[in-house]
């Protein structure tokens, strides 16, 4: 760990590397708790000298702020160690957010290898809730699948977390009740943290705790232990109206040349109402919080934390609470507005952090506002600051003390809550369970946006945002914004932008606003008072690996200009890929028959494009000279055309004729125990065909005769016979007979009884279920890729 960081690691430290990560790291701010979340974790699973530790340590370390502008900082401080270590080839260091691409070919392209990734709890724990936040819609079973399987999880400031701390905490508990294909395990880390507040019903107990030891305070971490502070208040509200004005004053008074100064605001628009004050100032003046496009918060970040001249005229940093978390800066003068006791000990740590710092101060005063946190929690927090007036303060001495915090009840996640999310199927008007409840209190839930120069009609690009133009928003503002302003969302049933009104924003989304009428400023990041038009940036991802806006019946990854694909090919591509996938990872929460079962289903997946609307579609996307030798590889998996013609019948998905092939009772499976789930996973496997299998409103017409119809295939559909590597596969006629509730006429089980089986089924469950569903999936897209490269 020395080498790594460049300094001797803390007594501390080397025990978590020793005995491995325990359920609460219980340290004071300042001590180097991502230092400890992630080299020991790396140790254990590399150098460790018994091989059954670095068997036993979870793949991937999950390391979860509870605020944006801390994930860039934290990535490259992880960086930096790795490259330390030479180990910049094999283990991956990533951001998880939106506009990511497809696939990501840097960590879900290889998730045998070793991996930190690193993210906000909102993109993350949506991700193991299957509702990945600014992610495709088709891609959530695949995350969830991973996400919930050999990984170790780290919480960072989860007095921060709100409602998604007992959500994390109920997720590691039914992982194991329900049982994973690979063990996965969860720490929480804070300074400042109320045991009772990580006792949840599915996880009712804290296992192992880890806190500093006599060794710890006679380290040289004792310096940070024992740095001091001089407390001191504000009267500013003599007159409210002028807060900002007072504030402004007082700061610009109080700060030294030559130094840091720090002041912290509990809202956004009251950091964006002092910053503008300030930064007419002598001192250049920078504003840091959540609500800026991810270039900007990083030239943001970058300003309040670089070095500070100690011959120039210093560096003011204005921010909101983004500051408690994680953030490595220590201020020579510091303001806070009073906020509830755990947020007082934090931001009171980014004072004098490294006791670096003669005659630091820590001022504070009384908000015009208690919102966005209790009034009581303000008032308890002026009761016990008012106590310590004109005292030198130690941010542990300030933990030791108590203050009482008013006690939120959030909702709690239960069994049925994650067991009715493993199905992503949205209602036909495009709604689907909202996760949001279990992650943001309402005030702080989030949806992210980019402006681009749209048209009256409305977008008309193919491509998504990506991410460097997504800015988070808070839905409630977002909602105030757009009346009498437009913003448009991607209809996946439709296949088009369609306009969104107020009533239609929910947290998660991704919406494009019009850039002519404002809503973002360069300096101030989300602004809804700005009417100026936004510049909109342009994508940062060619059109290849750029994230797609998927409908329903879309096919992309299907057309590879210049290389045509045989179905035989694919099949067995994949059919390989999947046996390799498993070989990497060693899912040892899998029985040999699940294994098996994923192994067949690579083998089935595409069986489906054998179907005459799936071949005509591959043969209208090619003209001349394009469909030169592609006869000789009928039937086609992939076309080698350049165009992008739309399958002849609306919705048409080629997996679920797949699945319907498989349980058709073709004498296919008769070697194969699990049967049911080799045809689960061939349908599931594009993330269309969940539980259940509807008509959507505006399939095709039927013709006549035809009873039923279900994403384009029609009952009575027939599939050719086709030869493959395994051998001749039987013509079959398609029944959507299973689309039933029940059982049918025969009593043979509906898809929806058969699903549901699958993943309440104890030796199965939708953990193990859902990371079968990714090996498949990552399966595929491995063996495409491969194709595509020849």
């Amino acid at each position: 760990m020395g080498s790594a960081a460049g300094s001797a690691p803390y007594p501390y430290q080397v025990r978590l590397a020793e005995e491995g990560l325990p359920e609460l790291l219980k340290v004071p701010t300042g001590t180097g708790k991502t230092l400890a979340a992630t080299l020991p974790w790396l140790y254990r699973r590399l150098y460790h000298a018994d091989a059954q530790v670095r068997t036993e340590t979870p793949r991937w370390l999950v390391f979860v702020l509870p605020m944006r502008v801390l994930v860039e900082q934290t990535t490259n401080v992880i960086r930096g160690w790795i490259e330390n270590l030479e180990l910049g080839g094999s283990v991956g260091v990533h951001v998880v957010m939106g506009g990511e691409g497809k696939p990501d070919g840097q960590w879900r392209d290889k998730p045998g290898q070793e991996a930190i990734l690193v993210g906000t709890l909102d993109m993350l724990l949506s991700r193991a809730l299957n509702r990945g936040y600014a992610e495709s819609r088709f891609a959530w079973p695949i995350d969830f699948g991973l996400f919930n399987s050999g990984c170790q999880w780290v919480f960072d400031e989860i007095q921060l977390m709100g409602p998604a701390l007992p959500t994390s905490r109920q997720i590691e508990g039914l992982r194991r009740t329900l049982g994973t294909a690979m063990p996965c395990r969860s720490m929480w880390m804070s300074a400042t943290v109320v045991e009772r507040s990580l006792r949840t019903i599915d996880k009712p107990s804290i296992e192992t705790v880890v806190e500093l030891s006599a060794a710890d305070r006679s380290s040289p971490l004792s310096l940070r232990l024992s740095a001091a502070k001089k407390l001191s208040s504000l009267d500013l509200l003599q007159d409210p109206s002028g807060y900002a004005r007072l504030l402004a004053k007082e700061i610009g008074a109080r700060h030294r040349r030559g130094t840091l100064t720090l002041a912290v605001m509990n809202t956004v628009e009251r950091a964006r109402d002092l910053y503008k004050i300030l930064r007419s100032g002598e001192a250049p003046a920078v504003l840091l919080h959540s609500r800026f496009r991810p270039q900007d918060r990083e030239r943001h970040a970058r300003e309040a934390l670089a070095a500070v001249d100690p011959e120039g005229p210093g560096r003011i940093v204005v921010s909101t609470q983004v500051i408690e978390a994680g953030v490595d800066i220590s201020a020579t003068t510091m303001f806070t507005e009073a906020a509830p006791w755990p947020s007082i000990v934090q931001r009171a740590g980014r004072c004098n952090r490294a006791g670096e710092a003669e005659g630091a101060e820590f001022l504070w005063a009384a908000p015009p506002k208690a919102a966005p946190y209790d009034e009581a929690d303000i008032r308890d927090s002026v009761t016990a600051l008012s106590k310590l007036e004109g005292l030198e303060v130690r941010s542990e001495d300030l933990g030791a003390m108590e203050v009482t915090v008013a006690e939120v009840v959030h909702p709690v996640l239960r069994r049925r809550d994650l067991l009715d999310l493993f199905d992503t199927t949205p209602d036909l008007s495009g709604n689907d369970l909202d996760v949001g409840r279990f992650i943001r209190a309402n005030e702080d839930l989030d949806l992210h946006v980019a402006w681009r120069p749209v048209p009256e009609s409305g977008p008309i690009q193919e491509q998504p945002p990506t991410r460097r133009e997504l800015c988070p928003v808070p839905v409630r503002e977002l909602r105030d914004h757009l009346k009498g302003r437009s913003a448009w969302r991607y209809d996946h049933l439709a296949g088009v932008w369609v306009k969104a009104g107020p009533e239609a924003v929910r947290p998660g989304q991704v919406l494009v606003l019009a850039a002519a009428e404002g809503g973002y400023d360069l300096e101030v990041g989300w602004n809804p008072r700005s009417k100026a038009a936004v510049d909109p940036l342009e994508p940062d991802l060619p059109s290849e690996v750029a994230p797609s806006v998927e409908a329903t019946g879309a096919d992309a990854n299907t057309f590879s200009p210049g290389r045509w694909v045989s179905l035989r090919r694919h099949l067995e591509d994949v059919e390989r890929a999947v046996s390799v996938i498993l070989d990497e990872l060693d899912p040892r929460g899998l029985s040999p028959q699940h294994r098996q079962a994923a192994i067949y289903s690579g083998r089935f997946h595409d069986w489906g494009k054998a179907h005459t609307v799936f071949q005509e579609t591959l043969q209208n996307s090619a003209k001349g000279a394009e469909l030169l030798g592609a006869d000789e590889t009928k039937p086609w998996a992939k076309s080698g055309g350049s165009g992008r013609p739309k399958h002849s019948r609306k919705h048409f998905r080629h997996e679920l004729a797949s699945a319907l092939a498989l349980i058709s009772g073709a004498g296919l499976l008769e070697e194969v125990v699990e049967t049911d789930l080799v045809a689960y996973l061939a349908g599931a496997h594009h993330g269309r065909v969940r539980i259940g299998i509807r008509s959507l409103p505006d399939e095709s017409p039927l013709p006549e005769g035809a009873e039923r119809v279900a994403l384009g295939v029609w009952e009575g559909d027939v599939l050719p016979s086709i030869d493959t590597h395994f051998g001749r596969l039987p013509e079959v006629s398609l029944s959507l007979s299973v689309m039933g509730v029940g059982d049918d006429l025969e009593g043979h089980p509906s898809w929806t009884r058969r699903a549901l089986n699958l993943r309440d089924r104890p030796d199965l469950g939708p953990f193990r279920l859902g990371f079968l569903e990714a090996a498949l999936r990552l399966a595929d897209w491995r063996a495409s890729a491969e194709e595509e490269r020849g």
